[in-house]
């Protein structure tokens, strides 16, 4: 019988503080349930209007990456059409060039042989003249040793018979 009291005490104690539970639980449901609704109800408010600020940012973060993006495809477009003209400008500078290169060094092969042709007609003129001068020299050395006074009367003499021998048969 004791363990029927003693469960009975534990009975009723549990029951009285069960019944104390009930009633402060029930006195925290009236006096904070419109303060944790509230709460609840301004905390949903708040996440719901950064989900929507975020929302805005990501799409004027796509908005401003597709700008960019295309803005990137045009710089690309350029660039590209850029490096084809310098390329292009390039080759024709460069054919330019080499066109010109091969211009100066046919005309400057073609005044060297015009040089070569007139130093060697120079030369050969020198050449020439200086033999001229060599057999002058040596012509006058031979007439003045071969003429003397006598062969000279001798050969005007003989001229002049042979003018005098043309001028008669000529008549």
């Amino acid at each position: 019988m004791s363990e029927e009291i003693n469960i009975a005490s534990q009975l009723k104690f549990a029951s009285q503080h069960l019944f104390n539970l009930i009633v402060f639980i029930g006195i925290l449901y009236y006096f904070l349930k419109d303060i944790v609704v509230s709460f609840f109800s301004n905390r949903s408010k708040k996440i719901s209007r950064e989900i929507q600020e975020a929302n805005k940012v990501i799409e004027a973060s796509q908005e401003a990456y597709n700008s960019s993006s295309q803005k990137i495809n045009l710089i690309d477009s350029e660039l590209t059409e850029l490096r084809n003209s310098i390329d292009l400008i390039t080759s024709r500078k460069t054919n330019d060039i080499i066109d010109n290169a091969n211009l100066v060094a046919n005309k400057i092969k073609n005044d060297t042989h015009d040089i070569i042709q007139l130093e060697s007609l120079k030369l050969q003129s020198e050449v020439e003249n200086s033999i001229l001068n060599k057999a002058i020299e040596v012509a006058q050395d031979e007439i003045a040793t071969e003429v003397t006074n006598d062969k000279d009367s001798e050969l005007i003499i003989s001229f002049l018979s042979e003018v005098k021998q043309n001028a008669v048969s000529n008549s």
